[in-house]
């Protein structure tokens, strides 16, 4: 019988996550009795914890592991089965977050009961992550987007913001950083082989297309091509990034002469200045961290999920 574990971070949307507990608790009750399996579930208890959790999962043979929250959350799971390196235990995921961006990603809906029944029933499918190493040895990998600069600003920004959630949340952090960020940093990227030397507003990466729960920074990204879309968004003025900001959300800014278009396997970014970095809209780097050297590569399906 399949052996489930699932991973709820309580504090996911803002605090909504533990809210959802009960009703988690409830549907994966009314599963288990029809022989499909077995389920334990355990609450995370500090930022970091999932990440070992799902390892420790991984490594006692359970064939599931579900993340029961936002993209953090995800994240974390992630990262825990990574580490862990047991390719057949699958991730799951029941999106509670204010995001939810990977689930959106792969299909999946966002209803609690429905996203308790594809823990049991669902099919699974391989997908890509990518790796990130920063100039100190720090890694990671992240399943789907990354930003520097304007980007991951916002994300630094919703961390003060507790009186609304879900896209308007992001939306709001989006106008606050408008009005409040002024850096253009220099950069050197190495994109496989071509070198890029500019200043940007901000250079947004992902294996998925979408972040900040309805922004498709990289519309056409696909789960499954070993490659890494990226967006290069030139220094534009605040009147331009207003003009900007629907074309994010609908996908159409693509075709804009502020914005380059990429794909590829291997982006190596240095930076004159720190920097501020996000992986799936958690903060990896505040310019506190004098993070001036980066490089995110693919790293092809390596990981099975449940849809």
């Amino acid at each position: 019988m399949k052996r489930i574990k699932v991973i709820l971070n309580p504090m996911a949307d803002r605090g909504r996550g533990g809210q959802r507990q009960a009703a988690i608790a409830a549907h994966l009750q009314a599963m288990t009795p029809t022989g499909a399996g077995s389920v334990d579930m355990v609450v995370t208890e500090r930022a970091g914890h999932a990440v070992e959790l799902a390892r420790m999962a991984a490594l006692d043979g359970y064939d599931v592991v579900a993340a029961a929250g936002g993209d953090g959350t995800v994240h974390e799971v992630v990262n825990g089965l990574y580490q862990a390196g047991k390719a057949e235990t699958a991730l799951g995921v029941i999106p509670i977050g204010s995001g939810n961006d990977f689930a959106f990603a792969n299909g999946m809906a966002g209803d609690v009961e429905t996203a308790v029944s594809r823990l049991f029933t669902g099919t699974t499918k391989t997908v890509d992550l990518a790796h990130i190493v920063d100039d100190r040895g720090r890694e990671k990998v992240f399943g789907n987007n990354f930003g520097l600069g304007f980007d991951a600003v916002v994300v630094i920004e919703t961390e003060k913001i507790t009186r609304i959630h879900g896209f308007l949340m992001y939306l709001w952090a989006v106008l606050r950083t408008l009005v409040l960020y002024y850096d253009r940093p220099q950069v050197e990227v190495t994109f496989d082989d071509e070198l890029v030397k500019q200043h940007i507003l901000f250079l947004a990466m992902g294996v998925g297309p979408r972040g900040g729960g309805g922004f498709l920074l990289v519309p056409d990204a696909k789960l499954d091509d070993n490659l890494i879309d990226s967006c290069t968004v030139n220094p534009i003025n605040r009147l331009q990034m207003l003009w900007m900001i629907p074309k994010t959300i609908n996908g159409t800014h693509t075709t804009s002469r502020f914005v380059t278009m990429r794909r590829n396997r291997r982006i190596a970014i240095h930076c004159t200045t720190p920097m501020s970095i996000h992986i799936d809209g958690e903060v990896f780097a505040y310019p506190r961290d004098n993070v001036r050297q980066v490089t995110v590569t693919s790293v092809p399906a390596v990981l099975r999920v449940i849809v």
